[in-house]
């Protein structure tokens, strides 16, 4: 009789489990095949990167010059128009930490590497570096195999809606909601339709873009020092594997040059100065105030040049690179 009661017990206690796992499966399998369609529908959605790493991919031995740096950078240079093979890295944020993660941990495949372009903007040294937290470390993860993340990785680290939920949901919503295609990506991830800004909104008038109110980013003197440190650092990398550098300052509008801290500019010279003295390898590209050859139809808004200026950038540098002993 106590054997057909324990029999009845251990009964009721499987089957209090099964369905309490059936009740836990029934909740998150749903979740977790809702995730995986979202994963899948976000890796459809055509972006920059994706055609970046497929070229990496496949020209990798013919790779000649990287572009590093950040939306100003990723903007001014069309691969297509250098000489050159060439590889544009540089994305939205970018700071000199993520470029240094993405110079060393792609160089070993690049066999034939010969050029490396570094942005060094107006603020550049006086903003905060990117550190192993910045959201798009999946995407290099991902796409490029370039781990930012200070650490070992993880699955999800992978994992790209996860990296940040709001820009992708957005991405998602304008993609196959309001079914907006509006980039031309070519092979090299450049956006070639890459003309809509507050300029082109203002028809290109230079008598309402002037009446504009322009914010420029905030800058922390105290992070100069630090920033400077690391890039001399990546600098002496650059200068032992024998590479050539190029140090580029990046167009922008003409009224944009009024409202940016002379201080601050000041600073970043007195370092590129030291650069100049101390690197043999290192040469400069300045364009921050050529308001001669960039004209107001060549930017999507103060500080970012549409495929028009970027032409004619992309042909500067060619020309810069051209005369620079392999």
């Amino acid at each position: 009789m106590q054997g057909q009661k324990n029999s009845l017990s251990t009964f009721n206690f499987n089957m209090k489990q099964k369905v309490f796992l059936t009740s836990v499966l029934c909740f998150f399998v749903p979740i977790v095949l809702g995730y995986i369609l979202i994963e899948v529908l976000v890796l459809q959605i055509p972006f920059n990167y994706k055609n970046t790493a497929s070229f990496f991919n496949s020209e990798n031995d013919k790779i000649e010059t990287i572009i590093l740096g950040s939306s100003q950078m990723n903007n001014a240079v069309n691969p297509k128009y250098l000489d050159k093979t060439a590889i544009n890295f540089a994305s939205t944020s970018q700071h000199h930490d993520l470029d240094y993660n993405i110079y060393n941990q792609t160089k070993s495949k690049l066999n034939n590497l010969k050029y490396v372009v570094i942005e060094l903007s107006y603020a550049h040294l006086e903003l905060p570096h990117n550190g192993k937290y910045f959201w798009k470390n999946s995407v290099y993860l991902k796409y490029y195999g370039v781990n930012a993340f200070n650490r070992n990785t993880y699955f999800k680290d992978r994992l790209i809606y996860l990296s940040n939920p709001d820009f992708y949901s957005q991405s998602l919503y304008d993609y196959y909601i309001l079914n907006k295609q509006e980039a031309n990506y070519n092979s090299y991830g450049f956006d070639e339709n890459n003309f809509q800004g507050s300029f082109k909104n203002l028809a290109f008038s230079e008598e309402k873009i002037a009446e504009m109110k322009i914010k420029v980013r905030k800058t922390n003197q105290d992070l100069q020092k630090e920033n400077t440190v690391f890039l001399f650092k990546m600098l002496d990398d650059l200068e032992s594997n024998k590479y050539n550098v190029i140090i580029a300052t990046l167009p922008v509008y003409k009224t944009y040059v009024e409202y940016i801290d002379t201080s601050v500019v000041k600073r970043r010279d007195s370092i590129l100065e030291v650069i100049d003295k101390k690197y043999k390898n290192v040469s400069f590209l300045k364009e921050e105030n050529d308001t001669t050859l960039f004209t107001v139809t060549d930017f999507i808004n103060h500080n970012h040049l549409n495929p028009n200026g970027a032409e004619k950038f992309t042909k500067k540098l060619n020309t810069h690179i051209n005369t620079l002993k392999n």
